[in-house]
C-alpha cells in the first residue's frame, strides 16, 4: 500500500465508489442501527483502495425503507480509525425485487452469462432498475462534490452515469463491469439494450476483466447503440463524446493471503482438515451457489473418473464448498437440490471402505478457514461454465506459493486468460476434465512447482495495488505519474490488442487497416 499518493492530494476531488452493496450491512437492534463488515469479492477488492485514497463509498446498506427514502446514514469506517464515509443508499423491499432480484438477476446476470433461455424480460423490472439507479445518481448529487471522481460498479448502476451527466456534465466518471460482457448479438436480445449501452457511454472509462469482453463492448457499441469506434485504441465515439474501454483483471491483497497461510494455527487446521478427509489426495473447490459456477459439470467429472479409472477410488477425496446464494429463489433451490442428490449418488455408488469420495458444505467460511482448505488441497478445481474473473484461482496460487499445489481452470473464467500455466479443462466434458484432474495429480514435483511459481509471478505483479493504478491511470492519467507506465515493447499481455474469437462464433477482432468503422 501507499505507493501512490492519494487522489485528493493530487487534486482538489475524492474518490467516490458506488455499488449496488457496501462495506458493511446496517441491522435495526435495541441499541439501535449497528454495522456489521460485509464479506464479498467487490469489497475485498475495493476496502482497501477506498481505505487508501479516503473518501465515499454510495451502496445500499441492506436496511429497508420506503420507495419516497432516498438518502439514509452516513457512517465513518472503519470503526475507531475511520478511513473513508459510507453513504447508505435507502431501498424499499418492492425496488430490491424488482430491480435486483428481476431486472439485474433474473434478466442481465443469464444474458451476460450466455443462458439466454434464463433471461426475464419485463417491463417492471427495467422499469424498477432505471428508478433506482436514478436514486442512486441522486443520493451521489447530494452527497458529493462536482471536482469528485465517480467510480460506479457493475452491471447493477450501469444506467448511474447517464443520470449524474445531465447534471454534471464535466463529471469526472468510470464504470468498472466485473462480470463477462457477451457477443453483440446476444446482448442485442435485451428489448432495452441500445438504451442500456448509450447511457454506458456518458462514462469516460469502461473497464472490463479482460480483453474478450472489452471487445464484446466495443462491438455492441458500434452494432446496437450505433456509435463509432477505434478498436485498436479501445476508443468509442458517440455525439461529440469518447469513451475509453479497457480490459484489467483485478488483483487480490496477496500479502493477506500470504501472511494467514504462514500463521501456525492456519496450518495446523490445514493439517487437521487432510486427516479428516483421508485417501491419497484432496481436491477443493469454493464457489457461490450459481449456475455458472459449474459445480454439476465438475461433480459429472468426478463420477466419470471414479467410474472410469477405479484405481483412484479410496485415494481421491474431492471437498466443494458452496456458498449459500440467492436461496429464496426457486432456479437456486433446484440447482441445490440437484447439486445434493449428484453427491448423493457419487458417495453411493463409490464409497469403498468407508472412504467417502466427495465432501459437500453448504456454508460460508470465514478466511481463515478458507486458507487452511487451500493449505491442505493437492489441487483447486476452478472450473465455471463462465465467470468474469475468479479469484478463487489466484487466492489459491498465493496460498500455496511454496507447496506444490495444482490449479485446474476452465477456459471459460476470466481468469485462464492471466494464469495461462495452470492446466485448463473444457468443464462441459467430463472424460476431459477427468483426464486433467489425473495430469494434475500425477504431474512431478518440479513442474509442479514451476507451474505455480510462474503463476505466483502473475498475481502478485498483477495484484490490487497493480490494478487500482493502471485504472486511474487510464482514467485520469493527466492527475497521477504511475509505477506501472512500461515501454510500449513492456506491455503486460493481458492489456495487449489481440484478435478473439467470439463464443457466438465470430471473429471479434481489429476490422480493416486502420482499425476504424464507419456506420
Amino acid at each position: 500500500m501507499g505507493f501512490i499518493k492519494p487522489l485528493a492530494v493530487k487534486s482538489n476531488g475524492q474518490l467516490v465508489i458506488v455499488s449496488n452493496r457496501g462495506a458493511c450491512t446496517f441491522r435495526e437492534t435495541s441499541q439501535g442501527v449497528k454495522g456489521i463488515p460485509s464479506v464479498s469479492g467487490l469489497v475485498s477488492a475495493l476496502e482497501p483502495v477506498v481505505a487508501r485514497e479516503g473518501g465515499v463509498w454510495v451502496a445500499w446498506g441492506g436496511r429497508f425503507g420506503n420507495e419516497g427514502d432516498e438518502t439514509g446514514i452516513s457512517c465513518p469506517l472503519p470503526e475507531g480509525d475511520p478511513k473513508y464515509v459510507f453513504q447508505e443508499v435507502m431501498l424499499a423491499p418492492r425496488e430490491v425485487d424488482l430491480y435486483y432480484n428481476g431486472f439485474a438477476n433474473s434478466c442481465l446476470w443469464p444474458l451476460c452469462h450466455n443462458f439466454i433461455e434464463k433471461s426475464v424480460f419485463e417491463e417492471q423490472y427495467w422499469q424498477a432498475y432505471c428508478q433506482v439507479n436514478e436514486k442512486y445518481a441522486r443520493v451521489i448529487l447530494r452527497t458529493t462534490k462536482p471536482q469528485d471522481f465517480i467510480w460506479i460498479h457493475d452491471y447493477h448502476l450501469a444506467k448511474v452515469p447517464s443520470y449524474i451527466r445531465r447534471f454534471r456534465t464535466r463529471a469526472r466518471i468510470s464504470l468498472f463491469w466485473h462480470i463477462p460482457f457477451p457477443p453483440a448479438e446476444i446482448f442485442a436480445v435485451m428489448p432495452w439494450a441500445k438504451e442500456y449501452i448509450s447511457d454506458m457511454l456518458d462514462a469516460e472509462l469502461v473497464g472490463f476483466h479482460t480483453q474478450n469482453y472489452a471487445q464484446n463492448f466495443l462491438q455492441a457499441a458500434e452494432e446496437i447503440a450505433g456509435a463509432k469506434v477505434d478498436y485498436v485504441s479501445g476508443t468509442i465515439y458517440r455525439e461529440r463524446k469518447r469513451t475509453k474501454v479497457v480490459a484489467l483483471p483485478i488483483g487480490i491483497n496477496w500479502r493477506e493471503f500470504e501472511s494467514l497461510a504462514g500463521s501456525a494455527e492456519v496450518m495446523q487446521r490445514a493439517a487437521q482438515i487432510r486427516r479428516s478427509v483421508g485417501g491419497d489426495y484432496m481436491l477443493v473447490g469454493v464457489d457461490r451457489l450459481d449456475y455458472t459456477k459449474g459445480i454439476l459439470e465438475r461433480l459429472q467429472a468426478l463420477a466419470w473418473l471414479f467410474k472410469n479409472c477405479p484405481q483412484y477410488r479410496g485415494k481421491v477425496t474431492f471437498v466443494q464448498i458452496a456458498v449459500p446464494s440467492r436461496t429464496d429463489t426457486y432456479a437456486y433451490q433446484e440447482l441445490r437440490r440437484k447439486i445434493e442428490e449428484t453427491v448423493g449418488r457419487i458417495n453411493g455408488a463409490f464409497t469403498e471402505n468407508y472412504h467417502v469420495p466427495v465432501r459437500y458444505l453448504f456454508k460460508s467460511l470465514s478466511k481463515e478457514e478458507l486458507v487452511a482448505h487451500y493449505l491442505a488441497a493437492d489441487m483447486a478445481l476452478v472450473t465455471p461454465v463462465k465467470d468474469g474473473l475468479n479469484l478463487v484461482a489466484k487466492e489459491y496460487v498465493v496460498t500455496n506459493a511454496n507447496n506444490t499445489g495444482v490449479l485446474l481452470l476452465s477456459p471459460f473464467a476470466g481468469a485462464a486468460q492471466q494464469l495461462k500455466e495452470a492446466l485448463q479443462a473444457n468443464p462441459f466434458s467430463p472424460r476431459e476434465t477427468a483426464e486433467q484432474i489425473i495430469a494434475g495429480l500425477e504431474m512431478p514435483d518440479a513442474e509442479k512447482k514451476r507451474r505455480l511459481k510462474a503463476l505466483n509471478n502473475v498475481v502478485r505483479n498483477q495484484d490490487i495495488d497493480w490494478w487500482w493504478e493502471q485504472l486511474r491511470l487510464n482514467w485520469l492519467g493527466d492527475v497521477l505519474q504511475s509505477r506501472y507506465v512500461s515501454p510500449s515493447d513492456k506491455v503486460p499481455e493481458v492489456l495487449r490488442h489481440e484478435s478473439v474469437i467470439g463464443l457466438a462464433g465470430r471473429d471479434t477482432g481489429v476490422f480493416g487497416s486502420s482499425g476504424f468503422i464507419s456506420s
